[in-house]
C-alpha cells in the first residue's frame, strides 16, 4: 500500500484537514482471511478447519446457523466474506472524507456473486489450502461489492468496477506503449509484449481477470478512466 498526497486544490471545501492520500493497493484485498458460508438442506452453515481423521486439517461445518443474515441461495451455493477487508476499506474512506484524496485496488474479484474461490499457491503451482499451514500463499476473489458497500457506508464516493484492461487503456497505455518504445526501439518487442499481457481479455487472462476499483472524498469528483456508480451514499 503506498501513500501520497493530493495536492491541496483538490480538498478545498472543509476545515481543519489533516495530510490528504493516495492509497494504491494491487493484491492487496485478496490476501486478506475470509469467511466462507455453504448453504445447506438446513440453511447456512459457516465452513470451518479442525482435525481430520488421519489427524490433518479437514474442512467442517458449523451445527449452529451462523451469526450474520445472509441472503438466500440454491442449496451447495457459497457465500465469501471479509470481515479484514470490509473493515480496511471503511477506515480508508473515512479518512479520505475527512482528509481529502482517493483509493484506488486492483486486484482479482466480482461485482457480486457466490462461490467458493479459496485457493493456495505454493511453488508457483496451486496446492491445498490445508496440507502445508503457513508455507502456502493463500487468497481469495475480493468481493468488490462489499468493499463499495462498506465506502460509501463511510460517505466516500465509489466507481464502477472495470477490468483492468480498459483501465489501462483509458490512462493511455497505448500512448506509454509507443513513448517508450521510440525511447528504446531495441526493447520495442517487449514492451508491447508486457502490454499485450496486463491488457490480455481472454477469460484468464490479466486485463479481464484483474479488476480496478476505486473510492474517494466525494469533494474531487469523477476520477479518470472511472465512471461514478451512481449509488446513493
Amino acid at each position: 500500500m503506498a501513500f501520497g498526497q493530493v495536492h491541496p486544490p483538490l480538498c478545498k471545501g472543509r476545515e481543519n484537514r489533516a495530510v490528504p492520500a493516495i492509497v494504491v493497493s494491487n493484491e492487496l484485498f485478496d490476501a486478506l482471511p475470509i469467511r466462507q458460508f455453504i448453504r445447506t438442506a438446513q440453511g447456512w452453515r459457516e465452513r470451518l478447519v479442525g482435525l481430520g481423521q488421519n489427524g490433518g486439517l479437514a474442512f467442517g461445518l458449523a451445527a449452529e446457523p451462523p451469526d450474520l443474515s445472509l441472503p438466500d441461495a440454491p442449496e451447495g451455493a457459497v457465500r465469501e466474506i471479509s470481515p479484514e477487508a470490509i473493515a480496511v476499506t471503511a477506515r480508508i474512506a473515512a479518512y479520505l472524507v475527512d482528509n481529502g484524496g482517493a483509493s484506488l485496488a486492483i486486484d482479482y474479484g466480482y461485482a457480486t456473486g457466490f462461490g467458493d474461490t479459496l485457493q493456495a499457491l505454493r511453488g508457483h503451482a496451486f496446492a491445498d489450502p490445508l496440507a502445508a499451514p503457513g508455507e502456502a500463499d493463500l487468497t481469495a476473489h475480493v468481493d468488490f461489492g462489499a468493499l463499495a458497500f462498506a465506502a460509501r457506508g463511510a460517505g466516500a464516493a465509489t466507481t464502477t468496477l472495470i477490468p483492468q484492461a480498459d483501465f489501462l487503456e483509458r490512462l493511455g497505455l497505448c500512448l506509454r506503449v509507443e513513448a517508450l518504445s521510440r525511447a528504446a526501439p531495441d526493447k520495442r518487442d517487449a514492451i508491447a509484449a508486457a502490454a499485450a499481457r496486463l491488457t490480455d481479455r481472454s477469460p484468464r487472462g490479466m486485463g479481464a481477470l484483474f479488476k480496478a476499483f476505486a473510492f474517494a472524498d466525494p469533494l474531487l469528483g469523477p476520477l479518470p478512466a472511472f465512471e461514478p456508480d451512481g449509488a446513493a451514499r
